[in-house]
C-alpha cells in the first residue's frame, strides 16, 4: 500500500494506493481511452467513468475532495499510478 500526500488548489488530501485503486485507476483510463475512441458509446461510457471516479475518490483519497479540486485530484492520482506501474 501507498500512501502520498497531494495539494490541489491550496487544499491537501492524502492519496492511499492499494490493488483496488490502481484497479479503478486502470480502469479509468481504458475508459478515457474508449470515450475518445468510440464516440458513439460516449453516454454510456460517461456513466461508467463517473461510476469509476466516485469509487476511487471514496476508496483512494481522503478527505472527500471539493468539487473543484476533483479534476486535479484525478490527474494527480493517475500520475502517481503510473510512476507505481513503471517500476
Amino acid at each position: 500500500m501507498i500512501k502520498e500526500k497531494i495539494k490541489v488548489n491550496s487544499n491537501f488530501y492524502q492519496v492511499t494506493l492499494n490493488d483496488q485503486t490502481q484497479m479503478y485507476a486502470t480502469k479509468l483510463r481504458r475508459l478515457y481511452q474508449q470515450s475518445y475512441t468510440d464516440v458513439d458509446s460516449f453516454d454510456e461510457v460517461s456513466s461508467e467513468i463517473s461510476t469509476t471516479v466516485s469509487n476511487l475518490l471514496k476508496h483512494g483519497v481522503s478527505p472527500d475532495v471539493k468539487e473543484d479540486d476533483m479534476d486535479g485530484v484525478i490527474q494527480q492520482l493517475l500520475k502517481i499510478c503510473d510512476k507505481l506501474s513503471n517500476r
